[in-house]
């Protein structure tokens, strides 16, 4: 289970690289901004793209083996990354890696639901729900270690380097892995279909999407926040929004528990969406002082971990089967990239009509909204299901 964990961390660190890299990058190769911004992205178009066509690869071929191959495609990607000599050749590295990224974090989930028992299930799901702000939060701080002797080719071999031998480890971790492929399973197309047919992923996509809208524009954001409206120096703004997205992981293993102490999802995702409606709406309040506007962004990235270890672990019982469990959660993972790839630039595109951040609570609001209604909706879903 800890490797499985592990699995999501050290796949998350090919993200968190980018943005502690990009300076450097951007000085040796001439990268405009809008590529500068395909380096950070690449992953979120590619998980928008391909998250549910790759779970139910994963649930034909084996959840295993595809965790094994996303490992080996990161490791290769990585090393030619390091070796490119323009702006094409590191793009076409980065999509490559979002390739990796995605078929490693669709199938390690099913694969979790293998090895645990199923009273531990919640549990488990919410430990793998840290993945992404550890991983993240743990390269931002790793990456100048790299930086300063070797430079961003020497962090990008690094990091493959790391994908390899945790590919051998994971491998041998794993090698007792029930058989999760079965010949006999549907079409990969009938997969796709019966996956977006059934009414539970799509709605946890949805739920998905609406949180990560949220994290996203308000966290992307803070570095700026508080450099323009307090002053903060911008290596100081950075690292206090990088403290902040690290406190992210308390509230998944908070989930987690919650979850395994019978508290219902439904609960979880309607408080969560509630109280970052909140924190948001006396953050961009006008005349807060520095403190308590921090404290309320710690208060949200703490409080909205708790959904992502409720909308994963409802993966598997509102999957449409036991088979589409990897297609299931790529739909899910779709969702979180769409969000993703909305929240930012709703609110920027906000924030530049208005000059200001004063009105950026409407979309912040709204997706809050939507996920306490979604919220409802997964009640009435869940018990259904329980019945």
């Amino acid at each position: 289970m800890l490797a499985l964990v592990g699995a999501g961390i050290v796949a998350a660190f090919h993200i968190g690289k980018a943005p502690a890299a990009l300076p450097a990058m951007r000085a040796e190769l001439g990268l405009t901004l809008a590529e500068s911004a395909w380096v950070i992205s690449a992953f979120n178009v590619l998980g928008v793209a391909t998250g549910m066509a790759l779970g139910a690869l994963a649930d034909r071929l084996g959840h295993r083996r595809v965790v094994l191959a996303g490992f080996a495609l990161l490791a290769a990607a990585g090393m030619a990354g390091a070796m490119a000599r323009g702006p094409a050749g590191i793009l076409a590295a980065r999509f490559a890696e979002g390739l990796g990224f995605m078929a490693v974090v669709v199938a390690v989930p099913a694969l979790i639901r293998a090895f645990a028992r199923p009273a531990d299930l919640g549990l488990a799901l919410g430990f793998w729900s840290t993945y992404m702000p550890a991983g993240m939060a743990g390269m931002l701080a790793l990456a100048p270690l790299a930086l300063g002797p070797w430079g961003w080719r020497g962090l990008w071999l690094a990091n493959a380097i790391a994908a390899a031998c945790f590919a051998l480890l994971l491998a041998r971790a794993t090698r007792h892995a029930p058989r999760t492929a079965s010949p006999a399973r549907a079409g990969f197309a009938t997969a796709l279909r019966a996956t977006l047919a059934a009414p539970g992923p799509a709605l946890l996509a949805a739920i998905f999407a609406c949180y990560t809208l949220h994290f996203l524009a308000v966290l992307g954001f803070l570095p700026t926040l508080l450099a323009e409206e307090h002053g903060v120096a911008p290596g100081m703004a950075a690292a206090m929004a990088g403290l902040a997205v690290a406190l992210n992981v308390p509230g998944n293993l908070a989930g987690g528990w919650l979850v395994h102490r019978g508290v219902p999802r439904w609960a979880l995702v309607l408080a969560v969406n509630a109280g970052m409606g909140a924190c948001s709406l006396a953050i961009h309040a006008g005349g807060l002082a520095l403190a308590p506007r921090y404290a309320l962004c710690i208060a949200l990235s703490m409080l909205g971990g708790i959904l992502p270890a409720a909308v994963l672990g409802a993966v598997p019982a509102l999957a449409p089967s036991r088979d589409l469990a990897a297609a299931s959660n790529g739909l899910v993972m779709q969702g979180s990239n769409l969000g993703q790839m909305a929240g930012p630039p709703a609110v920027a595109a906000l924030a530049a009509a208005t000059g200001g951040w004063t009105w950026s609570p409407l979309v912040l609001l709204a997706a809050s909204a939507g996920g306490v209604a979604l919220a409802l909706v997964l009640r009435r879903l869940e018990a259904r299901a329980a019945a």
